[in-house]
């Protein structure tokens, strides 16, 4: 028995390495060459070096749809780590930083999934905004345990390379600064629908809810409105009248969501107001009054 392992891992041995697949990155002087005109060109060449693909960069419009996808995919790995770390949480600070975080992260795959599905047909100036959200949300996760004064435990667990990837392709995409353009006081990508109901002096006539304290809306909080518009059925805009009034909630829209507007009476008439705080327990992330 023995003597035959021997013959087998004899012959194991004789059989030329290139029968094996092997894993090959992207080619090595093309990967150190693009990723010096990254400002964070470490994680890049090491994560491209190790990417099972064996194939020329040719430009720099290929290199950034790569730049995109490896940002992407440590954004995934990184969501799922971070969703992993709940049941380590040690207390009700920890948790309320971790849970931002889970919210955050997958709000920066939503937004890095849509700069990848425009593909060649991405717009420069909304690829710039996107990326520049998702960096942000990131940050916004870090600044969270900051704020509640429990940095050491879960965030040095929750450190990777993702803000660095993003602010890679964030220098790929070059999108120029432009100054904005207006037209009859709106901003020149307000369709003339919106600029209709925003200049309108009847906002209830063109409401699809209204919400009055009083009772004589559809709902008496903004809450239950959200709540009512998450079950319309089609995606044009819905228009939310709240009526004067001081509205003491919090409560997030949500990315699913789609053209909300919502309208009140005027400054100093509807007054959306909340009591969240970091020194309550929240963090600045998580007391806004109206979130996403």
């Amino acid at each position: 028995m023995a003597l035959a392992r021997l013959q087998i891992l004899v012959a194991l041995s004789l059989v030329p390495f290139f029968l094996f697949p092997v894993a090959l990155g992207y080619r090595a002087n093309d990967v150190t060459s693009w990723c010096r005109k990254t400002p964070n060109p470490q994680p890049c060449e090491y994560f491209l070096s190790h990417d099972p693909k064996n194939t020329p960069i040719k430009d720099e419009s290929q290199f950034f749809k790569i730049s995109m996808h490896l940002a992407l995919e440590r954004a995934a790995r990184a969501e799922s780590n971070t969703h992993s770390l709940g049941p380590k949480c040690r207390n009700g600070r920890e948790k309320a930083a971790w849970s931002d975080c889970v919210n955050l992260y997958e709000l920066t795959i939503l937004r890095l999934n849509k700069t990848v599905d425009s593909g060649t047909n991405l717009n420069k100036d909304d690829g710039q905004t996107w990326l520049s959200t998702a960096l942000t949300n990131l940050e916004t996760c870090r600044t969270g345990f900051m704020e509640l004064g429990v940095p050491d435990y879960l965030l040095p667990m929750m450190s990777n390379n993702v803000s660095q990837l993003i602010s890679n392709t964030l220098a790929l995409n070059k999108a120029p600064y432009k100054e904005p353009t207006y037209k009859d006081g709106f901003p020149t990508w307000v369709k003339p629908g919106d600029r209709k109901l925003l200049q309108s002096s009847s906002p209830a006539s063109t409401a699809n809810i209204v919400v009055a304290q009083d009772g004589s809306g559809n709902y008496k909080t903004i809450k239950d409105a959200i709540s009512a518009a998450s079950k319309r059925s089609g995606s044009g805009r819905y228009v939310i009248y709240v009526k004067a009034g001081t509205y003491k909630e919090n409560f997030e829209i949500g990315n699913k969501l789609k053209n909300i507007m919502m309208v009140g009476d005027g400054i100093g008439k509807t007054i959306i107001t909340g009591s969240k705080s970091v020194g309550g327990g929240s963090t600045t992330f998580n007391s806004a009054t109206v979130g996403e």
